[in-house]
């Protein structure tokens, strides 16, 4: 499969949805009896993307079974098999970067954003920037768990990817902060950027690498509705408003 459009990350075991998760990938766990990542390939599909490759680990065989090569979807899948939990930047040592656009969507496929693709997409390409981030405004009393994007004025950039344990200046200095959506824009380039470590993660390497490197990064402050799913709770939250808009 040539020139990747997307990449979602599907490799996690969804502890906190047990027993769901206990003999289904988390990508499977069913929202109105749909499994989750549905909705995520149909919204890219919707905005004209349909070269999708899964990062896949627990349970990986499940979804691939379940979406083979992604033809009754009307979609191209291919699959990234992490033969250990390599973390979620962990597609980077599997995916031939040959194959890879000059730009593509990284998502998490348990963070369901209704994000408008296309207007992220020309946020990034306007921006010029190695890679981008979709934020969510959350108010800054319930962000203490989070780490926090530091943005320009306009909200067009991303000036730092500041670490929870460092956040508290930018907490109390707003009533409202941004966090990552889990969505974002990135480049090949994004590769030889980030360290050479196993697990590699988002969160810990590569957005503080690529905050460090000098490299412009764009910024998409999201308002479409946006859920993480990672919790039985939020699971049911999900579905309330899917009930209440049908996709």
């Amino acid at each position: 499969m040539k020139q990747i459009e997307a990449i979602l990350l599907a490799g996690g075991r969804g502890t906190r949805l047990a027993p769901l998760t206990d003999t289904l990938p988390k990508p499977l766990v069913p929202i109105l009896g749909r499994p989750m990542m549905d909705y995520v390939l149909e919204h890219l599909k919707g905005a004209g993307i349909t070269r999708v490759a899964i990062s896949v680990a627990y349970l990986g065989d499940l979804i691939e079974q379940h979406y083979g090569d992604g033809s009754a979807f009307g979609m191209q899948i291919s699959y990234l098999r992490e033969p250990e939990m390599m973390g979620t930047g962990g597609w980077m040592r599997l995916v031939d970067r040959e194959n890879l656009a000059d730009r593509f969507i990284v998502a998490n496929a348990d963070n369901l954003f209704w994000v408008d693709v296309n207007a992220l997409l020309r946020r990034h390409d306007e921006s010029g920037a190695v890679a981008s981030i979709a934020g969510i405004a959350i108010p800054s009393e319930t962000a203490e768990n989070y780490e926090l994007l530091a943005t320009n004025e306009e909200k067009t950039r991303l000036h730092d990817y500041v670490d929870r344990s460092l956040a508290e200046p930018l907490r109390a200095a707003s009533p409202q902060v941004f966090v990552s959506s889990g969505w974002y824009v990135m480049t090949p380039e994004v590769i030889d950027i980030s360290p050479d470590v196993l697990p590699l993660s988002h969160e810990t390497h590569v957005w503080p690498a690529l905050a460090k490197s000098g490299k412009p990064m764009g910024f998409y402050h999201g308002t479409e509705p946006w859920f993480d799913s990672g919790t039985h709770e939020r699971l049911a939250r999900v579905e309330s408003f899917l009930r209440d808009n049908p996709r």
